[in-house]
């Protein structure tokens, strides 16, 4: 990443935690179910000294507006949902995060609508005499399967939520507007764009042009399920795109004890020469409020010290899912989400998960401090062919050379890593940066080095110096 310039610095260095709010603050599914402002944001302040300690640099907030009740069938632009608090709370955590050198990201839905937004509630009013018939997709020849006396198009044949016409400039207009209001009046520093894929180039263009004329340093990432991201990451459009590939390579090598997969996906997108998004920014993550929790899709308990291993070394933006750390479980099953979207559980955990706790927090420190592994690419080199359960990359930047080794086994191994077509010299040595002490060295031999890995776990090799 180190040359990629159209990326904010502060973003690349980013340590990202993300909130889905509605089910963080344990809010009720339906905004219906309270008639007056419940201030639950507030409670996000017991877990400032949690979101220092662990490192965090950036929070990203799922859904906030108003909305019927997910957070994605928005009703308006322009407020907070009233389960969660008011526009001027926001404003004041906005402010005592930024003092605390965290910036904020919130989840920007502008692909669709719920139905209780008002200009498709003009539309099921006034038919086809409505002003807003520019805002939706409608059709009076055909009937929804709500009985609206239109069929209107929507996202993936979920009818609660309506498709905005993009193209349309009055509806662009309000969109910008509300971008607006949100990086300066509210102070902001990004968006993840909900479904980016599904929406045009040409709209996400002249959406970075906006944001950027109000924040230069605005950060811009897009929910992108697959390739190619190139399509929609680039200096033009979006800074930054979400790896869904490598999320699902990591559990999966694990779980079918097959390394060999999590090489081919690291191999094809990264290699230095050839990787197909080596130019491109990507968010790296375990896990989403769209997907089953880390430590539950997981087979062995055991792979979820590395899985976190994984995700401090590789290349990208890293970013934890609220109660990953503290070792929260759920199973996102195809009728409900609840057990993904549970409410946070209190910071005092931290101690009940030490193990968990602790690790992810040196590893965080550990990336901070080293150059390659913020803005190094990635050279995925070698997996072993004994069960297919060692790895190895290496990290490589302008200031640094980190070699990263890896053991899914349940055993302690001693891996002879070759290290052919790379370029040391014999004698090159290597210093382990997690245990640094003089016994920590190690030499490369005949194109080849010589390491014992714990099990389920790494090692982080730092380049030093040579021998004659």
């Amino acid at each position: 990443m180190e040359n990629i310039d159209y990326v904010p610095d502060w973003a690349k260095n980013a340590i990202i935690y993300h909130i889905y709010p509605l089910g963080f603050f344990d809010a009720p599914k339906y905004r219906d179910q309270e008639n007056q402002v419940v201030n639950r944001l507030e409670n996000i302040r017991n877990y400032y000294n949690h979101f220092q300690k662990l490192g965090m640099t950036v929070i990203q907030f799922g859904p906030l507006f108003e909305s019927t009740s997910h957070g994605y069938d928005t009703i308006d632009f322009f407020k907070i949902d009233r389960r969660l608090g008011t526009n001027d709370l926001f404003r004041d955590i906005v402010s005592e995060l930024h003092e605390l050198e965290i910036r904020i990201i919130l989840d920007g839905v502008f692909n669709h609508v719920g139905r209780e937004f008002f200009t498709f509630q003009d539309i099921q009013q006034n038919g086809a005499s409505s002003n807003y018939l520019n805002w939706h997709f409608v059709d009076f020849k055909n009937n929804s399967p709500k009985n609206d006396g239109f069929d209107y198009k929507n996202w993936e044949g979920h009818y609660s939520l309506v498709k905005l016409n993009l193209s349309d400039k009055t509806v662009k207009d309000y969109v910008y507007q509300a971008v607006q209001y949100w990086l300066k009046d509210i102070g902001i520093d990004g968006w993840r764009l909900d479904v980016a894929y599904l929406i045009p180039q040409n709209f996400w263009k002249e959406f970075r042009e906006r944001c950027l004329n109000i924040k230069p340093e605005c950060f811009l990432v897009g929910e992108l399920i697959h390739g190619p991201y190139n399509k929609w990451v680039n200096r033009e459009l979006l800074h930054a795109g979400t790896e869904y590939q490598v999320y699902k390579s990591i559990y999966s090598a694990f779980n079918d004890r097959n390394i060999y997969e999590l090489k081919a996906v690291l191999e094809n997108s990264y290699h230095p020469q050839w990787g197909q998004i080596k130019d491109q920014v990507m968010m790296i993550f375990l896990g989403n409020h769209d997907t089953t929790r880390i430590r539950s899709i997981l087979h062995k308990e055991q792979h979820l010290k590395l899985a976190f291993f994984l995700l401090f070394t590789l290349r990208g933006i890293p970013k934890i899912y609220y109660g990953d750390e503290l070792g929260m479980t759920g199973v996102k099953t195809e009728k409900s989400d609840y057990e993904v979207r549970r409410a946070m559980i209190s910071p005092e955990h931290e101690l009940t998960n030490i193990e968990i706790f602790q690790m992810i927090m040196n590893l965080i420190k550990i990336r901070k401090s080293n150059h390659a592994l913020i803005y190094g690419n990635l050279n995925c080199f070698y997996a072993d062919s004994h069960k297919g359960q060692t790895m190895a990359f290496l990290r490589q930047s302008s200031k640094q050379t980190l070699l990263v080794i890896i053991n899914a086994d349940f055993q302690k191994k001693k891996v002879n890593v070759p290290l052919w077509n790379l370029n040391l010299v014999e004698d090159q040595v290597f210093v382990d940066i997690m245990q640094k002490c003089d016994l920590n060295e190690y030499r490369v031999k005949k194109n080849h080095l010589l390491i014992e890995i714990d099990s389920c776990w790494g090692r982080i090799l730092e380049m030093k110096y040579s021998h004659p």
